[in-house]
């Protein structure tokens, strides 16, 4: 190995791009962090070249962003950051332990949301530079494929409310089945027909039913399976608006769940999934054009490698 390379080893520089270096230091971190969202996710682990071009794409994006004037303030960081935090209920220390047990610091965090930021910027700037991005033929051609027919069809759905009877964790047999009894008369009772708003002030455990009334909310198919077997979401799709199921155990309780309202899966109109479309094939040719412009700026740069890539 020559003088000047081992010097700059020493020095700490992985790579040289432009006139622009990464520190062996941002190297190793991007290396272990890249590792440990692997162990996170369990996908396969990107080799040493691999998180190399990544680094260097993201201090490309940074020097073009810089090159238009398109910034992103700490401000803007800092309420992100805020915002997680709030989301998750997390303190300021619970976060840091978080963030430590991820193998991230605050700043790296921040900097992988400047980065995205800056790639949003740029790339809604590269978009308004062109002229008819996306046609008007373009839209109605993707419409008409019946491949796509998914990204505008809205799924069947249910919107539903509950009495919740709650059941005691290691009950005797003879108080699960005094429960069991109690939540089956008040089925009885929802399916003769009396006001099933009137026996969920009466009967419902739930915490929240002050101010729910027990409304559970609107659900498709898919997003049931989160929290019932599938055979009870058969049951359920297979009623009719106002019937009631008999009750369903849970790990907490008997839930007698009624069908407020019911509707079928359903083609938007051509005019209501237009915008939706549009959108769409505008992320896509903006995904496009941007990584068209970051492969100029490869070509455009020189890259010296300081270490060897595996």
């Amino acid at each position: 190995m020559s003088g000047p390379v081992y010097a700059e080893i020493v020095n700490g520089i992985a790579c040289k791009v432009g006139s622009t270096i990464i520190t062996i230091n941002e190297f190793k971190r991007a290396c272990e962090r890249e590792k440990n969202k692997a162990l996170l996710t369990g996908t396969e682990q990107p080799d040493k070249s691999a998180v190399m071009n990544i680094l260097i794409n993201n201090l490309l994006i940074k020097i073009e962003a810089e090159d238009k004037g398109i910034i992103v303030t700490d401000d803007e960081l800092d309420t992100i950051i805020e915002k997680i935090m709030k989301q998750n209920n997390l303190s300021k220390e619970e976060f840091l332990r978080e963030l430590e047990r991820e193998k991230i610091t605050i700043d790296e965090l921040k900097e992988t949301y400047k980065i995205d930021i800056l790639k949003t910027r740029l790339t809604n700037q590269l978009v308004s530079d062109k002229v008819n991005v996306i046609t008007e033929d373009e839209i109605k051609d993707f419409y008409i494929d019946p491949v796509n027919k998914r990204f505008f069809t809205t799924p069947e759905s249910v919107k539903l409310s509950q009495i919740f009877i709650p059941v005691p964790e290691d009950p005797t047999y003879k108080e699960a089945m005094e429960i069991k009894k109690h939540a089956v008369e008040i089925y009885d009772r929802a399916k003769g027909g009396e006001n099933f708003r009137d026996l969920i002030r009466i009967y419902s455990m739930a915490p929240n039913k002050e101010d729910t009334l027990g409304y559970l909310g609107s659900f498709t198919r898919e997003q049931l399976l989160n929290f019932m077997k599938p055979e009870d979401i058969e049951a359920i799709f297979f009623l009719d608006p106002g019937d009631v199921t008999a009750p369903l155990r849970f790990s907490d309780g008997y839930y007698i769940i009624k069908i407020d309202e019911k509707n079928e899966k359903t083609l938007l109109s051509f005019d209501k999934a237009y915008e939706n479309i549009k959108s769409y094939l505008l992320k896509l040719k903006g995904e496009e054009i941007f990584q068209d412009r970051l492969l100029s700026l490869r070509q455009a740069v020189k890259v010296h490698y300081m270490i060897v890539m595996e």
